[in-house]
C-alpha cells in the first residue's frame, strides 16, 4: 500500500478514537518527525498525556507514561481495531498501564486490561532494558479513572 494509503488509516483511526472521546483535546503535532503524530495532553477527563502516531510508513504507535507500542502492518484491519481498543481502553478508564521499576528507572510496562475472571490480563509489553538492576522492584499504576 502506498504511503498515502496508510497515512489515511491512521487518519481514519485517530479519527475514530477523537469521536469516542469529543471532549478531549488533541493537538496534531506537525513538529514531530514521524508520518502524523497527535498528541493529547493531560487535560480534564485525561490524567496522562497521551501520544499517537504513524510512524515507519505502517506503524500505528501509542505511548502513555513509560509504555510505547506499535501495531503493525497498519494495513491488517486488525491491527487498527486492536490499536483503536487498545487507545480507547485506556482513555476510557478501563485498561490500565502497569510500569515496573528496579529503583527509580522503569525496565517494563505494560497495558492491562480487566479479565473476564478478574484481575488484569497483558495486552502489550514494552520492555527498556537497564543495568544494573537494582534489587527492590517497585510498580506504579497509570489509570484515567
Amino acid at each position: 500500500m502506498s504511503d498515502e494509503g496508510c497515512l489515511k488509516i491512521a487518519e481514519e483511526a485517530f479519527q475514530r478514537i477523537s469521536e469516542r472521546f469529543p471532549s478531549l483535546v488533541m493537538k496534531r503535532t506537525p513538529s514531530v518527525p514521524v508520518e502524523l503524530s497527535v498528541d493529547i495532553p493531560a487535560q480534564p477527563g485525561l490524567k496522562y498525556a497521551v501520544n499517537l502516531n504513524l510512524q515507519n510508513r505502517d506503524e500505528l504507535h501509542f505511548s502513555v507514561g513509560n509504555f510505547w507500542l506499535e501495531w503493525f502492518p497498519c494495513t491488517e484491519l486488525s491491527k487498527v481495531e486492536a490499536y483503536i481498543d487498545a487507545v480507547s481502553g485506556f482513555l476510557a478508564g478501563r485498561y490500565r498501564v502497569l510500569e515496573y521499576y528496579r529503583g527509580n528507572k522503569c525496565v517494563k510496562a505494560e497495558l492491562q486490561a480487566p479479565s473476564p475472571g478478574g484481575g488484569w490480563e497483558t495486552k502489550g509489553t514494552s520492555v527498556h532494558l537497564r543495568f544494573p538492576f537494582p534489587l527492590r522492584k517497585q510498580l506504579k499504576e497509570l489509570i484515567n479513572a
